[in-house]
């Protein structure tokens, strides 16, 4: 009898616990977002008994980006990870994410209830390689205060070049008298997902349509229009500090505007944890409207989105599967809305969570979906390389004094270069 016993439970594990199964989780989040996805997991190895979810996180983004790319090439990926817009088109190319479409309804999404324009950033075609867990368009805050106290209306969506420049002027202010502005009206910031929706409210755009030049796009008079309207901020208008061209000092922008100097504001939802303090307490009071356009324009401006991806070659699809839909469900996006952090990508959560929105932003933030447009790094996998030409062109105007026309055409034609590479 023992003997039978002793043999059942080597032979199947009779008696003894069953092994552990252990799923793989990275991104590159900071610890404060990664706690937002502690109750999404425990619910998850809760529903799953056996299975515990290790998580992973990469702080450095380049870094945690070539970790991903080589741990799937060797063949021991993680199971699930964050995958960002800007990685989408060079993943997707290589072949190594399972298409979570097929699987989406048994594990939870409906896919029907997500933004088009935000599921698309993880589609090609039919498929779907990501579920999205979170975006934020480019918007404008305003500081209300400083509206207040020079009695301006608060801006409009919809507004125009002309209406922007106006209202920068009249909160641009000398306060002690030195001939040096100690409020500024707005900033002109480097990087380019500060100044790419401007390009395409003002009509113009950096590529053609297909994605493969910038030559006849980035040097058209609509784009050369919108980049004079941006750098006359700074050079005629003066309603802006320059830009500085050196990374170390980088940030200047951002704390004018913590600090009351600075009136208007390009960001994106991910300002406002930085910030949550100071708004709930009312040291800080803001508005969020959208970009300004050039009257022959409409609206635009870029989705920026990251989405849970599941390599084709993990050891554990369904359960990766489910997992990826878990930290991407409803549940998961209630948190990061209560967190402030993005936006919901199912519109019936977004809209649902408005009443409790206590800094009262989100509803201004939501008006600007329907202007949303993937970005194009979502598209090319060559656009980092793109990217990192388009901050010359600023420097080149402000700081060389040559002609937006110059500067845009000496960088398509650099742009061209790359993408013929």
């Amino acid at each position: 009898m023992r003997c039978a016993f002793w043999l059942c439970a080597v032979l199947t594990g009779c008696g003894a616990d069953a092994p552990e199964t252990v799923l793989r989780l990275t991104s590159w989040q900071t610890p404060a977002e990664n706690a937002l996805d502690l109750p999404a997991i425990r619910a998850f190895e809760a529903a799953h008994p056996g299975v515990r979810v290790e998580n992973e996180p990469v702080s450095n983004q380049a870094e945690y980006r070539e970790k991903v790319i080589t741990s799937i090439v060797s063949g021991a990926p993680p199971d699930v990870f964050l995958l960002d817009n800007i990685d989408v088109p060079a993943f997707v190319e290589s072949r190594v994410l399972l298409d979570l479409r097929p699987f989406a309804s048994r594990v939870g999404i409906d896919l029907a209830t997500i933004y088009p324009n935000v599921l698309a950033i993880f589609s090609r075609g039919d498929a779907v390689f990501a579920f999205p867990k979170g975006f934020s368009p480019m918007v404008y805050y305003y500081n209300r205060a400083l509206f207040d106290a020079a009695g301006l209306p608060y801006p409009t969506d919809g507004w125009t070049w002309e209406q922007f420049v106006a209202t920068a002027q009249a909160l641009t202010r000398d306060l002690d008298g030195d001939g040096t502005p100690d409020q500024w009206g707005t900033a002109v910031m480097r990087p380019f997902y500060a100044w790419q929706a401007i390009l395409w409210s003002g009509g113009g755009d950096i590529l053609d349509r297909t994605g493969t030049r910038a030559s006849g796009a980035l040097d058209s008079p609509e784009t050369v229009a919108a980049i004079t309207f941006l750098t006359d901020l700074v050079t005629r208008h003066k309603v802006a500090p320059r830009p500085n061209a050196f990374r170390a000092v980088t940030g200047n922008e951002n704390r004018l505007f913590y600090s009351g100097k600075l009136a208007l504001l390009p960001s994106g939802h991910w300002l406002i944890p930085n910030i949550r303090p100071q708004l709930a307490s009312g040291r800080l009071q803001l508005g969020v409207v959208s970009i300004p356009r050039a009257k022959t324009a409409q609206v635009s401006t870029p989705l920026f989105a990251s989405a849970w991806a599941v390599p084709r070659n993990t050891l554990h699809r369904k359960l990766a599967v489910s997992l990826a839909a878990a930290l991407a469900g409803e549940e998961a996006q209630r948190g990061r809305l209560e967190a402030g952090l993005e936006l919901s990508v199912m519109p019936s959560v977004q809209q649902a969570w408005l009443p409790l929105d206590s800094l009262g932003l989100d509803a201004a933030f939501g008006r600007q979906v329907v202007f949303g447009i993937p970005p194009w790094g979502a598209r090319i996998a060559k656009f980092r390389e793109v990217e990192a030409q388009l901050p010359d062109i600023l420097d080149a105007v402000l700081i060389q004094g040559r002609t937006p026309l110059a500067a845009a055409r000496a960088a398509a034609q650099r742009i061209d270069g790359i993408l013929v590479r």
